[in-house]
C-alpha cells in the first residue's frame, strides 16, 4: 500500500512551549478516517490509540507537575471535520505549527 496516498486523511498538529524553564514540543497524528491517534512528547511516543467511531477523545498526561491534555475534537455539524487543542493546567497553549516535516 502507498502510505504517500494516506498522508491526505492524517492531521498533524505540534505545540511548542516552555514549563519552568524547559522547552517541551508535543506532536499529535491523527487519522480522520482510522481514528488512530499518536502522541509524542519531546519526541517519545506516549500515546498510541484509535476509535472505531471517532467521535474525539482527550489525552492527559504530565510535565513536570503540570497537567497537559491533547483534545481532538469532532465537529457533529461537518462530517469528518476535526479541531485540536493543547492546554497546559486548562490554559490553551497557541498551536506552532501544522505541518508536517518530511
Amino acid at each position: 500500500m502507498n502510505l504517500d496516498l494516506l498522508k491526505g486523511y492524517m492531521a498533524y498538529r505540534v505545540w511548542e512551549f516552555e514549563i519552568e524553564g524547559d522547552s517541551h514540543r508535543v506532536e499529535l497524528e491523527h487519522g480522520y478516517w482510522s481514528g488512530k491517534r499518536l502522541i509524542r512528547l519531546d519526541g517519545s511516543i506516549i500515546d498510541r490509540s484509535s476509535k472505531f467511531v471517532d467521535s474525539g477523545s482527550t489525552h492527559t498526561f504530565n510535565i513536570s507537575n503540570h497537567e497537559c491534555s491533547i483534545r481532538v475534537i469532532y465537529s457533529w455539524w461537518r462530517p469528518l471535520s476535526f479541531s485540536y487543542e493543547c492546554t497546559i493546567n486548562g490554559k490553551p497553549v497557541p498551536l506552532t505549527s501544522s505541518e508536517k516535516p518530511d
